[in-house]
């Protein structure tokens, strides 16, 4: 007998359900961090104003991305793509020097897990 979780990875596969999940987990605790400011400060300094406004845009595009990944909607690999293509500038941008060494490595990192993901499962997004 198949359990919820044969079924639910079946067609997305194992590998990516996780990178889905992961996006869950971490898009959980920028609420957190909008409501808290010190938090987010303590972790990066000071940030421009402007910044909420870029994670609340972030938060909704991520919410999307998780919605047509978990469809394997062609649609969702865009707009992760517009997401790193979007990160990547600004954050260099809003950090300092060596915040951004860490920031870029975990993006490209981030990155190279998504498209792998994307990649192997490519054939059954529609």
């Amino acid at each position: 007998m198949k359990t919820i979780i044969d079924i639910i990875v079946k067609q997305r596969g194992k590998f990516l359900t996780l990178m889905i999940i992961f996006l869950v987990i971490g898009d959980v605790q920028i609420p957190y961090y909008l409501v808290n400011s010190n938090a987010l400060k303590a972790v990066y300094g000071n940030l421009p104003p402007w910044y909420p406004l870029y994670v609340v845009f972030s938060l909704a595009l991520n919410i999307a991305i998780i919605i047509g990944m978990w469809k394997m909607k062609k649609w969702s690999v865009y707009l992760l793509i517009v997401y790193f293509a979007t990160k990547i500038p600004t954050e260099l941008f809003m950090f300092r020097p060596v915040q951004q060494v860490a920031t870029f490595a975990t993006t490209l990192v981030g990155a190279g897990l998504w498209f792998w993901a994307i990649y192997r499962k490519w054939s059954l997004f529609d």
